[in-house]
């Protein structure tokens, strides 16, 4: 059952100034050295190795349904969630707005010649009307960056054929480092919003989606990335790397598991 325009404005209000909570306040970006919001791609490099997560295995399932077996992934990064999975997609669509994230995913989709990869920068809102239809639309820690809830998660459907596979960190990407900010700051970050926001909002679109909870899809990293990241999100400075290590090995990250949602598309 499709929910009335008044919930909808309703929920989309609250996800929109939920989001705002979170920017960082002007003074700490003002002395932060390095933008928080930058990010190193080798850090975001796809595993091979090991077994597929629920998102990877939600997008092979809507791609058996389906010869054409395409897929566009909206924030694709650097392949980390598509790739290990490549040798099930015949044409992949990859947009992100970091140029340098999607030249890494071009360059580790060489190993995989079955695979055609076109890959697009710029927003998603920008590209789509542009967009094509694709088997499998998916989408991976997106979610946080979008203001307009049911404009992405509308977009999403529009483009698929057999289904969309959203995945999501419970909470917001930033909760688990809310202890962090309250020790090197002093600052009260804020909890909300979650993935239950984005699973009422779907309801209200008239789906009926599938929730998996489990672990994201995994990344290339190491200690002194996860450190380098830490700090540059708190707006830190090397100096406090070894107190940003001392922490992360005491256990000061609050748990913030994924979450997959699966639409998967009936016919006839």
């Amino acid at each position: 059952m499709i929910i009335g325009q008044a919930a909808r404005d309703e929920l989309a209000s609250r996800w929109s100034r939920e989001l705002r909570e979170w920017a960082i306040p002007e003074d700490l970006l003002a002395a932060a050295p390095e933008s928080p919001w930058s990010f190193d791609p080798r850090a975001f490099a796809p595993v091979y190795d090991g077994s597929l997560n629920h998102t990877q295995e939600a997008i092979v399932d809507l791609l058996d349904r389906s010869p054409s077996r395409s897929v566009l992934d909206v924030g694709a990064g650097a392949g980390a969630c598509v790739l290990p999975i490549g040798s099930s997609i015949q044409s992949l669509l990859a947009l992100d707005r970091d140029a340098a994230m999607l030249e890494t995913l071009a360059l580790e989709s060489e190993s995989i010649p079955q695979m055609l990869v076109e890959t697009r920068v710029g927003d998603f809102f920008e590209l789509q009307p542009a967009l094509e239809l694709y088997d499998v639309v998916t989408s991976q820690n997106v979610i946080y960056n979008v203001d307009d809830l049911f404009g992405f998660l509308g977009g999403l459907i529009a483009h698929a054929k057999e289904g969309v596979v959203l995945e999501m960190t419970l909470y917001h990407p930033h909760y688990g480092l809310n202890l962090l900010w309250r020790q090197f700051h002093q600052l009260e970050r804020p909890s909300t919003p979650s993935a239950v926001e984005a699973v009422e909002a779907l309801i209200m679109m008239g789906m009926t989606p599938k929730v998996v909870f489990g672990a994201g899809v995994r990344r290339a990293s190491d200690p002194a990335t996860q450190v380098i990241s830490t700090r540059r999100r708190l707006c830190l400075t090397p100096r406090e790397d070894v107190a940003i290590q001392a922490a992360l090995e005491e256990g000061l990250v609050l748990p913030n598991p994924a979450v997959t949602l699966v639409c998967e598309f009936a016919h006839g």
